[in-house]
């Protein structure tokens, strides 16, 4: 699967709180890799901080889905 349907898929069920410098670029072209270096920077629009109002880090991964009771998901996402 391509980088970009990989981040499309993951977009359709990340908290919708979960923030990152890199979520104001444009989608990546079909063809186009994956950075290998993960220098993100990741904060919770809710805390304004690392962590998520669980306490838990708010980070790609860790915001992916339900299964944190503060989260959620986009319209039409799995709920808790």
């Amino acid at each position: 699967m391509s980088y970009r349907k990989r981040l499309r898929a993951v977009l359709k069920i990340r908290c919708v709180h979960l923030c990152t410098k890199a979520a104001f670029q444009p989608l990546p072209d079909e063809d186009e890799l994956a950075n290998p270096y993960d220098t993100a920077a990741w904060w919770c629009a809710r805390t304004t901080e690392a962590l998520g109002p669980d306490g838990s880090a708010a980070a790609d991964g860790d915001c992916d889905g339900p299964g944190r009771e503060c989260y959620e998901g986009p319209a039409g996402a799995p709920t808790p």
